[in-house]
């Protein structure tokens, strides 16, 4: 209720972004005028009419669409339930305006006066209050002058009202201070598991009497899932690929056209480091020479990483002509330069030659038959979809689907679990899982570029797994269940241990397991790499507290190290502490007032017209 509440005071500034946004309302039929008409809801003597309502929702509507980037539909506000929000709004003023008059609380002409002139939609150029940019943008709406002062004037007796019941408002400091206690405290926690290994021996295997009832406990771990048998007809582009021969002028068209592919130059992998002058780009090579420094420290030096100086694989064409003669023109690797390049005097180290690379038509004759194939391939899909569609259409089965196209059948038990080929493909399991039994589906496109139809044949409910086939599965639950029963058992001994003066350091040194720190660490913050629940616990736990926790296969055995309560003094604690001393006092600020709403409308009674209500709604696309 208080987010509502608060959402549904009324604002000066709702009222002109009614005026500048309102222009389509008469075009749903709904008369925008501020004069009688058909109430939707009343509030004792106060009465909520349709226009005014639509004004309201339109406005609501409006600025959500701006929001989101798109017109929203009424449909959609419904369903998010904006339509009640804007009529509880109305509610709450209506509300707030017979306790005005009851009290006979009204704002002046001369405050109604300075409002209107102080709103900026109605100055002109010269920046002053302009009585005809005032009077058109009423007229927009429907609304005549002295409509809009009395809105204006009813806004600011429920601002009276409002705000006469919330300045008394105050909180304790204690509220404050327990909730910055509980909020700001922080805990340091040491924690270990505990493995098997540490039983003093072996879980037996399990009997055949503790197996079955195992079993028997646990039946929804023992089950088959649903399970949907799957007829298709499929129809992928290797394929059909398989039994295409593109023609030999086209495969040779097709190498000449990747020349980049097949005829490779010579390529050189270099990394650059550049100067602001060739005296010091010389100087820093003489160090090098001489054995003072490697390229990679020059590099680093300088502030360069290995990212930043690495050239990648180079042909001349990516180089300047200077720096292509001197990189290109080594025999070897090694350190070149000084080089002038454009962006200044460079030194290049040489690393790899890699020798030009030229494969003959011949060796690259079957990549290029199978790339064309392919793509005639899809072509042919393309061409034979149109007429599987009418087949689907005009009620063919699968099998003859088969018999009278290029479609391969096949067959898919598939379930939630079901892993690899077709069960992979999202489409093909959406359309799978909506799939009426019996009938086959439209097309579907494959992910591979493939498509099929499909047919549910028979739909298997979920059933129990035997115990004979189960056996093996059952077995090991037991083990695992059983030996983090031990070790559950086991920490408690250890707990006690630890409540008695141990410490958890001392008793993981002499168990030999790693002990984990966390923190300091808010009781809210995340803790991923540790095990659920275990930062609770911690918090839950008194200072120096133990805690037994189970975990995947074993236990967790976690001590509280320190407790830091939340630090007032701290550099930014004033401002935590003014940031939620206000909250807390604005929140129960609104309390007050929603409650008091609450309170006035049981004693006037609220009455809705939901079928005008709903004749409002209709009027909205």
């Amino acid at each position: 209720m208080l987010n509502t509440f608060r959402a549904s005071r009324s604002n000066i500034v709702v009222w002109i972004i009614v005026i500048l946004l309102i222009g389509g309302l008469t075009g749903l039929g709904i008369s925008t005028g501020g004069g009688g008409g058909q109430s939707v809801a009343r509030v004792g003597d106060q009465r909520i009419e349709a226009n005014a309502y639509a004004r309201a929702l339109d406005q609501e509507l409006r600025a959500i669409s701006t929001q989101v980037g798109r017109p929203l539909t009424m449909t959609e506000a419904r369903q998010f339930g904006i339509d009640r929000v804007v009529l509880l709004r109305l509610i709450n003023d209506a509300t707030l305006d017979g306790e005005a008059q009851r009290r006979g609380l009204s704002a002046g002409d001369a405050a109604v006066h300075a409002m209107v002139l102080a709103t900026p939609a109605f100055r002109g150029i010269s920046g002053d209050f302009d009585r005809e940019a005032y009077a058109f943008a009423l007229e927009r709406t429907g609304l005549s002058p002295s409509e809009f002062e009395e809105l204006l004037r009813a806004e600011a007796a429920r601002e009276l009202i409002a705000g006469s019941l919330q300045s008394a408002v105050a909180m304790p400091a204690v509220a404050g201070d327990t909730l910055l206690g509980y909020a700001g405290e922080t805990r340091r926690f040491d924690w270990m598991a505990l493995d098997a290994g540490l039983l003093p021996e072996p879980v037996p295997a399990p009997s055949d009497a503790e197996i079955a009832a195992f079993y028997d406990a646990n039946p929804d771990r023992y089950m088959h899932p649903e399970t949907r048998r799957i007829t298709y007809a499929l129809l992928e582009p290797e394929t059909l690929a398989a039994t295409i021969e593109p023609p030999e002028d086209e495969l040779r068209a097709a190498y000449a056209a990747a020349a980049d592919r097949y005829d490779i130059p010579e390529r050189r992998i270099a990394d650059r480091i550049g100067f602001g002058a060739a005296e010091e780009a010389a100087a820093a090579l003489a160090r090098i020479e001489a054995g003072e420094i490697d390229f990679d420290a020059l590099a680093a030096e300088r502030g360069l990483t290995s990212e930043t100086i690495d050239q990648g694989e180079l042909a001349p064409g990516d180089l300047s002509p200077e720096a292509a003669e001197a990189v290109f023109g080594a025999a070897e690797p090694g350190v070149l330069g000084p080089v002038p390049t454009p962006l200044g005097p460079s030194l290049y180290r040489l690393n790899a030659i890699l020798a030009a690379r030229q494969t003959p038509f011949e060796d690259a004759r079957e990549e290029l038959r199978a790339e064309r194939a392919l793509a005639a391939a899809r072509a042919m899909i393309s061409d034979e979809t149109a007429a599987v569609e009418d087949l689907i259409a005009g009620g063919a089965r699968i099998e003859e689907i088969v018999a009278e196209s290029d479609f391969t059948q096949g067959a898919i038990d598939l379930d939630a679990t079901t892993t690899g080929g077709l069960a992979d493909d999202p489409a093909f399991r959406e359309a799978a899982e909506s799939a009426e039994t019996g009938t086959e589906t439209d097309l579907v496109e494959l992910a591979s570029g493939g498509v099929l139809t499909l047919r549910v044949d028979a739909v298997e409910p979920p059933a129990p797994i035997p115990l004979d086939e189960a056996r093996t599965t059952v077995a090991a639950d037991w083990t695992a269940e059983e030996t983090a029963r031990r070790l559950q058992a086991l920490a408690e001994g250890y707990k006690t241990e630890l409540e008695g003066g141990l410490g958890l350091p001392e008793l993981a040194e002499r168990l030999g397991r790693p002990l984990q720190a966390a923190g300091p660490i808010a009781r809210n913050a995340p803790l991923p790499e540790a095990p659920q629940g275990l930062v609770a616990a911690m918090f839950a736990a008194e200072p120096g507290g133990v805690a037994v926790l189970p975990a995947t296969g074993g236990a967790v055995l976690a001590q509280v190290a320190e407790v830091r309560p939340f630090d007032r003094a701290g550099p930014a604690a004033a401002e935590v502490i003014a940031n939620v001393e206000g909250q807390l006092r604005l929140q129960a600020a609104e309390d007050a007032l929603a409650l008091t709403v609450q309170a006035l409308q049981a004693q006037a009674a609220v009455t809705v017209d939901q079928p005008l209500v709903e004749q409002v709604l209709a009027q909205f696309p």
